[in-house]
């Protein structure tokens, strides 16, 4: 925050009264009831908040209600939006909503039992999640396919695509291979603590746990917010599948009818003596060619829809609140300086294999839109937005059946796209030449004798 909460709504004359510890205030005090009336109050006005409406008043609602005394000790220790809230940032009430809907209540609900005898719990409150909207968003690449804040029936058929991605995301749901099986055991957080001074057992404490991945229980997401389903134009993948068995591959779908033109060319690696690649001896074992059809549309607007939002997946998302015990023996309370402050440094690992290769794909909207493309890792990935990719196009490679096409090759589509790269130890001489084939392979196609693409086929 570029200025301090309290600063920011002339609060300074309140810390200079303040004690050199915040404490929790007893229930059924007359600090604890006002402060109760007041959460009440701001819940009510959260519950009428529309998702398209305008935050401002809730901005100052929240920041009065962290002035309170009682809730001392939530100014301190949650450094991250909206309990730190920019005035600069702009946050759509979809996201703020969420954020109380979903653990922001229950955070400020905790703060006014951690004062009551015996045990208490803690609640981390959830990361206020992205969203991405027409009205948040308007200059986003994915600006026409966005549905307003307030979505009603826009994208309700993309749902259930968002709870199965949602779903494959998650680390028990993750194919062998694309996460780290064996990470680090989290941190003794009370044993960290008792490093302290007893006055900053409680901070060290709450620190570890803010600063640990495992504790907050984060997930990899999507951001909130709905887009169309992509249900018309081209998509064309390109690029080299396998490794030592492999196919360069060129694949166009038609979305609004799942017709499918796949052109490839495989072989195996031919290796000389030296372990090295001999390019000749590969090339000269190629069998190539053109297969025609159909796949389920369904299935290839879902890939077509992942591909579009794996750039906006994120992950170490906490998205719902995490309630902790208090250890037995803690005190509860908080420094007034910034004695005992803790940092975390967060890493990751990253995989790789020379099984895996690049895919390029770009997806031409009908009307003349702007082309959108990317690239992902195949067969798998460590990015789970990647990976969901690679299951959804498995499975709409799986309903493919060959006939008569719906829709003619998409000609000028295919001009416009370009193969991803191919390691230098694998293809020496690069894949441009194999891969215009490819192109050319399809530009050149025949239909059988009585097929008429767009008029006969599907």
């Amino acid at each position: 925050m570029s200025v301090s909460l309290v600063v920011s709504f002339g609060l300074g004359w309140l810390l200079a009264a303040a004690p050199s510890q915040l404490v929790p205030c007893p229930p059924g005090a007359s600090d604890w009831n006002a402060a109760n009336a007041e959460l009440a109050a701001f819940n009510a006005r959260m519950e009428a908040l529309p998702e398209d409406g305008d935050v401002e008043e809730a901005r100052t609602g929240l920041m009065l209600l962290l002035s309170h005394r009682c809730f001392g000790i939530a100014r301190e220790e949650e450094g991250r939006e909206p309990l730190s809230w920019d005035e600069e940032d702009a946050v759509p009430a979809l996201a703020l909503k969420t954020w109380w809907r979903d653990g922001g209540k229950a955070y400020f609900t905790s703060q006014l039992e951690l004062g009551r005898v015996g045990a208490r719990t803690v609640v981390i409150p959830p990361d206020l999640r992205d969203v991405l909207a027409r009205e948040a968003s308007p200059t986003h690449r994915l600006a026409p396919l966005l549905c307003p804040l307030k979505a009603g029936a826009c994208g309700a058929a993309t749902e259930a695509w968002r709870a199965r991605a949602e779903k494959a995301f998650r680390l028990e749901n993750r194919r062998p291979g694309t996460f780290d099986e064996d990470p680090p055991p989290p941190p003794d957080c009370m044993k960290e603590a008792r490093k302290q001074p007893a006055r900053l057992r409680y901070k060290a404490w709450r620190g570890c746990l803010a600063i640990n991945p495992q504790a907050r229980n984060v997930q990899t997401v999507l951001p909130l917010g709905r887009i169309r389903v992509p249900a018309d134009g081209w998509l064309v993948i390109r690029g080299r599948r396998g490794h030592y068995d492999f196919c360069d591959q060129l694949d166009a779908y038609h979305l609004a009818t799942g017709t499918a033109y796949r052109s490839r060319s495989c072989s195996n690696l031919a290796l000389r003596s030296d372990g090295k690649v001999d390019a000749a001896g590969t090339d000269a074992a190629r069998q190539s060619g053109v297969r025609v059809g159909r796949v389920s549309p369904e299935r290839i607007r879902e890939l077509m829809w992942m591909l579009l939002l794996e750039p906006e997946v994120k992950d170490g998302v906490q998205v719902e609140a995490v309630r902790i015990p208090v250890p037995k023996g803690l005190r509860v309370e908080w420094p007034k300086t910034d004695e005992g402050h803790l940092g975390g440094v967060a890493g990751g690992v990253f995989g790789g294999s020379t099984a895996q290769t690049r895919l390029s794909w770009n997806w031409f909207p009908p009307g003349g839109a702007e082309l959108l493309s990317g690239q992902f890792t195949f067969p798998y990935s460590w990015a789970p937005g990647e990976d969901h990719a690679n299951v959804l196009m498995k499975d709409a490679e799986a309903t493919f059946q060959e006939g008569c096409p719906a829709a003619p090759v998409p000609v000028r589509e295919l001009d416009f796209t370009r193969e991803p790269g191919v390691n230098r130890l694998d293809a020496p001489e690069g894949v441009s030449r194999v891969q215009d084939a490819r192109v050319d392979a399809l530009l050149t196609w025949k239909p059988p004798a009585g097929c008429v693409p767009g008029r006969d086929g599907g």
